[in-house]
């Protein structure tokens, strides 16, 4: 009973509830967390480049570059003009130059 309770939930959060949990999870340093809120974002839309971008962030706060940059590149074919995903991926880029 209270699976099911807590499922209806979860269903019933919108893309911009699960964005804002997984924020708030990122700024206390609950990458894991973080990570699953915003993976809910992508099941509701598989297109929302905000999830994308931050989920980058966490891969990139994890040492994680390859993923980082993909999700940054998966952020850019959406949104051409995130800077944030642009500021990052050229500084991951960079850094695999060295």
């Amino acid at each position: 009973m209270v699976t099911d309770k807590k499922e209806k939930v979860e269903q019933e959060k919108t893309e911009q509830d699960f964005l804002d949990s997984g924020k708030f999870y990122f700024i206390n340093s609950k990458f894991d967390e973080a990570a699953k809120e915003f993976e809910k974002v992508l099941i509701k839309n598989i297109n929302n480049s905000e999830a994308y971008c931050n989920l980058g962030l966490i891969y990139e706060n994890k040492k994680d570059f390859i993923k980082a940059k993909q999700m940054y590149n998966k952020t850019l074919e959406i949104d051409k003009e995130n800077k944030v995903a642009k500021e990052h991926i050229s500084k991951i880029t960079g850094m695999e130059n060295e």
